[in-house]
């Protein structure tokens, strides 16, 4: 079988999409309802899905791809992704990583999405704008991105990365502009404007503990009211908004009153809690993998005393209630992978598996709608910021981009079909290409086409 590189180096000789292209013989998922539609075609025009019916007029030279009664759906989104952080090693190696390393991983990063079937990814820090400009150019493949700049975190935060000996300021990763360390109001206004200054979309502060970081317990509460507001003023002056990594309920309780729109992680969040944030209409971006009874067989979890083990156990407890509190107020959920220092085959099992454990926990298409459409109106908070606001994403329709999967089987009964196992480090390795997902188009061009 072909590697998925192979079609990956073919789709780099292209230079333009087709001016039409016609799906015919399809079966359209649009990510909004739970049935599949058949007998309908669907029409791009250079980028864009133009027209979705029957007996569609086109002219001479439309190129015509028989779906050999495929499922059509859209491409996926990952809302939590990091491009740099890409590689499989501890925090502390990281930091002694050189830019052209991590640089060229994030490459690598984005051509793993883009062969999993993820059009557009959202990076939650550590990642500017560099490598989105040179894929949206055309000579890289990958997914749309969406960036939140560098980390914005207060010291011994969930983003102060260096190593216990660094102060402030000498880490390399904050040379590197991938975290800020800030403190105070007028540090937080210069860290979030200096993102927005390098084309951030939107903004990440960090207001709880985390489990891999080294110098905050996951207790911790991070940045006072006044800091998080100046960070909520900043990018509502820029038309955005603020996501925040949180798991206190203090913090998240406090960070959905001062105007932030997005909770990600947010794990042990309590009932009075998911109904503020439902109340609000701000999303949800779990990373529910951690929360999977096979979580438990991670290496990196197998030393009781090792300190990331002792928070992740921490957490789980507290968040025994999450899938019971979801389903039963169903806040706007995206999917939310967040796998970090990890490459190769390890990484596929990973994202296969999660795929896998969100369908089996609420189901194939509440999973695909966090995938899909969920994550294109995530993509839209952006506001004016939006890299990519001519159409839609996440959905089939007219006006959508044309961002384009088709797979070999129904994913609304047969969530295996978008690349997702049901077994996790157990997992065979598999190569980059995943074979039931059979074409892949982006932004109106082939990046894979398997069909024939």
């Amino acid at each position: 079988m072909k590697c998925f590189y192979s079609f990956l180096v073919a789709s780099l000789l292209m230079t333009t999409a087709s001016a039409q292209t016609l799906f015919t013989n399809v079966k359209i998922f649009d990510g909004q309802n739970n049935q599949l539609t058949e007998g309908n075609d669907v029409l791009v025009v250079k980028n864009l899905i133009s027209k979705i019916g029957t007996d569609l007029s086109t002219p001479e030279g439309t190129k015509v791809i028989d779906g050999k009664g495929m499922t059509l759906m859209p491409g996926l989104i990952d809302s939590h992704t990091h491009l740099n952080t890409y590689k499989t090693c501890s925090l502390h190696e990281l930091e002694g990583t050189t830019w052209e390393e991590i640089g060229a991983r994030a490459a690598a990063f984005a051509q793993e999405m883009l062969a999993m079937g993820f059009t557009t990814i959202r990076d939650m820090g550590g990642a500017h704008v560099g490598l989105k400009n040179v894929i949206d150019e055309g000579l890289l493949p990958g997914p749309r991105i969406y960036s939140a700049g560098a980390w914005i975190s207060q010291t011994s935060g969930h983003g102060d990365l260096g190593m216990l000996t660094q102060r402030k300021g000498e880490s390399n990763l904050e040379r590197l502009e991938m975290t800020r360390i800030v403190n105070g109001r007028a540090e937080v206004l210069e860290g979030v404007r200096r993102n927005y200054a390098l084309g951030a979309h939107y903004t990440k502060i960090m207001v709880s503990g985390g489990v891999t970081s080294l110098k905050d317990p996951i207790h911790a509460s991070q940045f006072t009211d006044d800091e998080i507001s100046a960070a909520v003023e900043t990018a509502e002056d820029w038309g955005s908004y603020v996501a925040v990594h949180v798991f206190q309920n203090p913090d998240l309780k406090r960070s959905l009153e001062l105007g932030v729109k997005v909770i990600d992680h947010g794990l042990n969040i309590s009932e009075k809690n998911m109904k503020l944030m439902v109340k609000k209409g701000a999303f949800f971006s779990p990373n529910l993998t951690g929360m999977a009874p096979e979580a438990l067989l991670h290496p990196a979890h197998q030393d009781p005393e090792f300190p990331s083990t002792k928070k992740f156990m921490t957490l789980r407890e507290q968040s025994k209630n999450l899938t019971a509190y979801i389903k039963k107020y169903k806040p706007k959920m995206v999917f939310n992978s967040d796998y970090v220092l990890l490459t190769g085959v390890p990484y596929r099992q990973c994202m296969d598996f999660t795929k896998f454990h969100m369908a089996r926990e609420f189901g194939n298409f509440w999973a695909l709608q966090t995938m899909t459409v969920n994550g294109g109106e995530l993509a839209k908070l952006t506001g004016p910021e939006n890299p990519y606001p001519d159409g839609d994403l996440g959905v089939i329709i007219e006006g959508a981009y044309a961002d384009i999967l088709l797979v070999n089987g129904n994913p609304l009964e047969d969530i295996m079909v978008i690349g997702a196992n049901d077994k996790w480090f157990d997992a065979e390795p598999r190569e980059q290409d995943v074979a039931s997902i059979k074409f892949i188009m982006k932004d109106g061009k082939v990046y894979k086409n398997t069909l024939d």
